[in-house]
């Protein structure tokens, strides 16, 4: 009797820990297929990550050309404020200066510290004439901002967009006293050949790096692009009319005392040339 209930406690000890084993192979199986699943889901190969970045850099390029054919490369916006179709670039919305002011705090403050070096390269690698004119001297790839003279640049140009975007809220006519200063102080480069079309060869580089961008879907993208478009064409015509400013404001100074060595070999037609510049660019 003792041994027969002994034996049938024994079968179902036995019984039970085969159970149990069945169920924590089970148990392991729905683990793996989830893990094998989630993989499969989550964890694109390194070919599909390549596509989507080429994909990516694509539509960034795409939605850049788009903005520079719907503005002509930034150059209408100048006629479209002469027949009264808006302020100095066209008129920002609130959407606009939120989308900016999200833009800034999210991508460039934090993560793209080195975005107006960046920008600045593209423009010399345009023109590389501009890389003479401000004298920066050699590249240096591997961190843009070693370079001495061009990180002085950027970094003044990063204060002086946080400066609009935050101090001035984008207010168009504080802005546009600003921008004006500035053009002006670019005007005192122009005996070293520093001439407005570098504004247009600028405006579209930093169009073309703010497309580049991460952003949760293609109409946030646009958005961006044109809020931005219309930011950097208010800032670059206030600066170009500043320049034209301080230009004339330059010669009559010199001609007041006797042309300068580079003036005496102008002839009127050249002058007026220049000045038509001024107001065709961009």
């Amino acid at each position: 009797m003792g041994n027969a209930c002994l034996s049938q406690s024994l079968c179902s000890k036995q019984q039970l820990l085969l159970t149990n084993k069945l169920e924590m192979a089970k148990t392991m199986d729905e683990l793996q297929r989830r893990t094998v699943k989630v993989n499969t889901l989550m964890t694109p190969t390194k070919e599909q990550q390549q596509k989507q970045s080429e994909q990516k850099q694509q539509k960034g390029g795409e939605a850049a050309e788009n903005w520079a054919k719907q503005n002509d490369g930034g150059q209408n916006a100048k006629g479209n404020a002469k027949d009264g179709e808006g302020t100095i670039g066209g008129e920002m919305s609130m959407r606009d200066k939120e989308i900016i002011a999200r833009c800034w705090r999210k991508r460039i403050a934090t993560d793209r510290c080195d975005f107006f070096h960046k920008t600045m390269l593209r423009c010399i690698e345009a023109s590389p004439k501009l890389n003479e004119i401000i004298a920066c001297g050699r590249y240096c790839y591997r961190d843009l901002t070693k370079w001495p003279k061009l990180n002085r640049i950027c970094q003044a140009q990063f204060k002086f967009y946080e400066r609009l975007i935050y101090e001035l809220n984008m207010d168009e006519r504080r802005m546009g006293d600003q921008c004006t200063r500035l053009g002006k102080t670019h005007a005192e480069y122009a005996q070293f050949g520093l001439k407005p079309h570098f504004l247009d060869i600028y405006q579209q580089s930093l169009i073309a790096l703010i497309s580049k961008m991460e952003f949760a879907d293609d109409n946030e993208r646009e958005e961006t692009i044109n809020a931005f478009g219309r930011l950097i064409r208010f800032i670059v015509e206030a600066m170009i009319e500043g320049y034209g400013q301080r230009v004339t404001e330059l010669r009559t100074e010199r001609r007041g005392s006797g042309e300068t060595t580079e003036e005496k070999g102008k002839s009127d037609d050249e002058l007026k040339s220049d000045r038509n510049e001024l107001q065709n660019i961009p």
